[in-house]
């Protein structure tokens, strides 16, 4: 059997359009287009461009159909965000970016309507105010013209696949991000609509990943093609591709780390709450029990930095730097707000180094392995609270995306975890999408064979905790008294 399917992958960064060559078993990936997808500045506000980006869309279907029928085309994204659409049907305005500072404050106002922990057992999800219920809040709060105009909520892979076929649905994943999706029956929840006067109307129908939403309209210069609704929460689609059928840790590793495991329902315990971990929805029906975690956001600044300065690295050559670097001098905790936002990472590493009274990373590779550690670091600190919150064991860790090429940070994590690390596929976001497509159109039948027909064309890479793996653990104490520092 041959299909030739088109993966659109919406990173915090960038956008790519890979075409999926499948043949009897075997997956050719083709980059056919790749864009960059920066925020832009209006007035006080950041947003999403969305004109630009839709454009790259158009254009990387153009690419694909060049080498012959495309068969169909998915699209994934990161959550949280959504644009707005009138009683017309047109988009009101550019998406707000999930890092627009509107939001401040949103939390403790939400708060007084509905407890955090009411919050919690009606979603699922983890509290952050970049969620899609507080950007809402926020919109009806400070542009309650531009809200009562706002006839429906698309969330952005949602919002694109409307701009190519006319059709709108939610997909379950990545609606599940939102804090606006009840956690155990995966519909939009009533009860938060009702507490903060959501109109019912915003909401548009949920669908599973792998629902034919439609073809893309006839007046593009390409012919028809399906558009399947994949799994549209990058996260999902690459948990889809994970290649093991046992239990599994995962850390999903771009500008953000999303550290977790699969399961089959969720989980609303107090550990859960306590520990603000989240539920979102996965294939077939599963949970993704996971945590948002800043990921490799604060060496991508840090390399911007250098760069500023005159100091050019491939990030490869910043990992040798760290590699050199005396060890353990130095962590961060990589969630404080401290470096959530663009700007000096350099500075701002020191003046925590500082704050927290640890040796003050000055060399270029310091400030890189502290970041590498403090990263493995972060992601053991998770991985034993799901391990708490979930009561089961695990002695596997597998690091999908982006970060699977950084060996520095896969080894560490091993070290730091005490545990076996399986590290790819790279791309595992992009074969987890493609792969969603094949399922819908017959070529598998169930998610076990998708996953072992990954293990087969996944180029992946072991790592096991070695000789460094007890001071680690003694190292992870000092870790945890700079994360309570304050």
């Amino acid at each position: 059997m041959r299909k030739n399917v088109l993966a659109f992958d919406f990173g915090a960064s960038s956008g790519r359009a890979i075409l999926g060559k499948y043949t009897d078993g075997r997956l050719e990936l083709e980059e056919v287009h790749r864009f960059p997808n920066e925020p832009i500045v209006d007035g006080d506000g950041l947003y999403w461009d969305v004109p630009y980006l839709f454009e790259q869309i158009q254009i990387g279907i153009k690419r694909a159909v060049q080498q012959g029928t495309v068969d169909s085309l998915g699209i994934d994204t990161w959550g949280v965000d959504t644009g707005l659409i009138d009683e017309t049907g047109t988009l009101l305005q550019n998406p707000r970016h999930y890092r627009d500072p509107r939001t401040k404050g949103m939390i403790e106002e939400a708060y007084q309507k509905m407890s955090a922990q009411q919050m919690y057992q009606q979603t699922g999800n983890q509290i952050m105010e970049i969620n899609t219920l507080f950007q809402l809040l926020a919109t009806k709060n400070q542009e309650a013209t531009l809200f009562k105009r706002a006839h429906q909520i698309l969330f952005m892979p949602d919002l694109f696949n409307y701009l190519l076929t006319g059709e709108r649905a939610a997909e379950r994943s990545i609606a599940s991000t939102g804090q606006l999706v009840n956690a155990t029956t995966n519909v939009w929840d009533a009860t938060v609509q009702s507490t903060f006067d959501l109109p019912e109307t915003l909401f548009p129908p949920l669908v599973d990943a792998g629902h034919l939403l439609g073809k893309t309209k006839r007046e593009f210069e390409f012919a028809p093609i399906d558009v399947y609704n994949v799994c549209a929460h990058d996260t999902a689609s690459a948990v889809v591709s994970i290649p093991s059928n046992q239990k599994f840790l995962f850390v999903s590793c771009g500008t953000w780390s999303l550290v977790g495991t699969e399961l089959e329902a969720p989980i609303l315990n107090e550990k859960a709450a306590q520990y603000n971990l989240t539920n979102e929805s996965g294939i077939n029906g599963t949970t993704r029990f996971l945590k948002n975690c800043t990921g490799l956001w604060i060496i991508q600044e840090f390399q911007r930095n250098l760069a500023a300065l005159g100091r050019y690295y491939e990030f490869s050559e910043l990992a040798d730097l760290a590699e050199e670097a005396s060890a353990f001098q130095c962590f961060i905790d990589t969630d404080d707000p401290l470096f959530s936002e663009p700007g000096d990472m350099i500075t701002r590493i020191q003046d925590y180094a500082k704050a927290t009274k640890q040796t003050i990373p000055t060399t270029d590779g310091a400030i890189a392995r502290c970041i590498y550690e403090s990263l493995a670091m972060k992601y053991k600190y998770t991985f034993l609270e799901i391990i708490d919150a979930v009561e089961m064991e695990f002695d596997t860790v597998n690091i999908v995306g982006g970060g699977s090429k950084a060996s520095i940070l896969c080894q560490m994590v091993a070290n730091a975890a005490n545990m076996r690390v399986c590290a790819g596929p790279v791309e595992a976001t992009a074969i987890g999408n493609i792969a969603v497509q094949l399922k819908a159109q017959g070529v598998f039948d169930t998610l076990s064979e998708v996953r072992e027909w990954v293990k087969t064309i996944a180029d992946t890479s072991y790592y096991y905790p070695d000789e460094t793996s007890r001071e680690w653990d003694r190292q992870f104490s000092i870790y945890q008294k700079v994360m309570n520092h304050k």
